[in-house]
């Protein structure tokens, strides 16, 4: 690297405590967020940054980007930025109180395994289809991206398939040593919008697309057409639930499409993953806690006749034949597993009375 900057080493020493992301405000004190919690870093260490320092902060990251940026005239930026060997980060800047800050996520250069994420074998057979939509849902820092990446790397490990990605920004980076190969496009960069980069997508041969975010109805209807003509589509929702996901993309909708928009999600859905990261007892980790809807045939039924309340517990009763769960079913299971403690568990169940009857007194402390 031609030169080396105060953000560097704090991106570096970010990346060595574990953190996933790096908070910097101005006229604050730099803080870090490990295995879900705020850190502050002592003034001592590190002191705190007026504007013009973070602004240098952030004109450094932006060094080589594509086109020149006045961050003066942004109230917000995206942009993805590498230490080489040590890391990749998705750089949020933004102006607060007139001033700058910024927020950077940290994404490993190596992409973990299903093993390392703790993820069940359904993920790695979900991973597994040929066609059909695939959902990745969660709030945001719920780890979706690394969850879908890894899907990815799975695939691409395994199968000579070509995969295209349409990415705000650019995270992690595949390997072009596999059977598989990925063509990552930045939304901004490489490809003006999402819905233009998945048009061009259905040219580019492949057999794989990743859709970014579904957040609207133009994206949405170009990831269902894609799924109809034979493609895997995978995307993300910003959902709480499977049924919140649903309902998420149907709300896209005009009322008087809802029974058709319906139709289409039922018979093209394969799965939809919602994930959240929960810390462990010991406070040194998180575990994901996972809602899993696998369309079977059942699942089908409820979605296509409209009878959402029936789908969380198809989902129950489908875990032992399916690999399907629900988030308090998996809740209780990560409780008797120490995984995650009951408090925790119970603050986080989708249904808190049913859940501590399912539980038990007993768990209580």
């Amino acid at each position: 690297m031609s030169e080396w900057h105060v953000i560097d080493d704090l991106l570096l020493a970010s990346n060595k405590n574990g953190a996933s992301d790096l908070i910097i405000r101005t006229d604050d004190r730099v803080r870090m967020r490990i295995h879900g919690s705020v850190v502050t870093v002592s003034p001592d260490q590190v002191p705190v940054q007026n504007r013009d320092q973070v602004k240098s902060m952030i004109l450094h990251m932006l060094r080589d980007h594509h086109i020149p940026i006045d961050i003066e005239e942004h109230k917000s930026l995206d942009f993805h930025y590498s230490l080489e060997n040590v890391a990749h980060f998705r750089v949020h800047m933004m102006k607060t109180n007139g001033n700058f800050g910024l927020v950077a996520r940290i994404i490993p250069t190596k992409i973990p395994t299903f093993d390392q994420l703790h993820l069940p074998p359904v993920i790695r057979e979900i991973s597994d289809n040929r066609n059909g939509l695939v959902i990745i849902a969660g709030a945001t820092g719920s780890g979706k991206s690394t969850t879908m990446a890894t899907m990815l790397q799975h695939i691409i490990t395994h199968r000579p398939v070509h995969v295209i990605t349409i990415e705000d920004p650019m995270e992690f980076r595949y390997s072009t040593a596999q059977k598989g190969t990925v063509c990552q496009r930045q939304l901004g960069e490489d490809v003006s919008t999402y819905a233009e980069g998945l048009s061009d997508a259905l040219r580019e041969a492949p057999d794989v697309i990743v859709a970014g975010e579904a957040r609207d109805r133009e994206v949405i209807q170009l990831a269902l057409q894609a799924s109809e003509t034979g493609h895997l589509v995978m995307a993300t929702v910003h959902a709480t639930t499977a049924i919140g996901t649903i309902q998420r993309l149907m709300s896209a909708f005009g009322l008087d499409e809802q029974d058709a928009i319906r139709e289409r999600i039922g018979q093209n859905l394969k799965a939809i993953i919602v994930q959240k990261l929960l810390p462990t007892p010991d406070g040194k980790g998180r575990t994901p806690a996972l809602e899993i809807l696998i369309c079977n045939s059942v699942v089908r039924h409820f979605i296509l006749e409209n009878r959402f309340s029936d789908i969380p517990k198809a989902m129950e009763e489908g875990t032992t034949i399916y690999g399907s769960q629900s988030f308090d079913q998996h809740l209780e299971q990560l409780v008797h597993k120490g995984l995650i403690d009951y408090e925790e568990a119970l603050a986080n169940a989708v249904k808190q009375e049913d859940f501590v009857m399912r539980m038990g007194r007993d768990t209580q402390v």
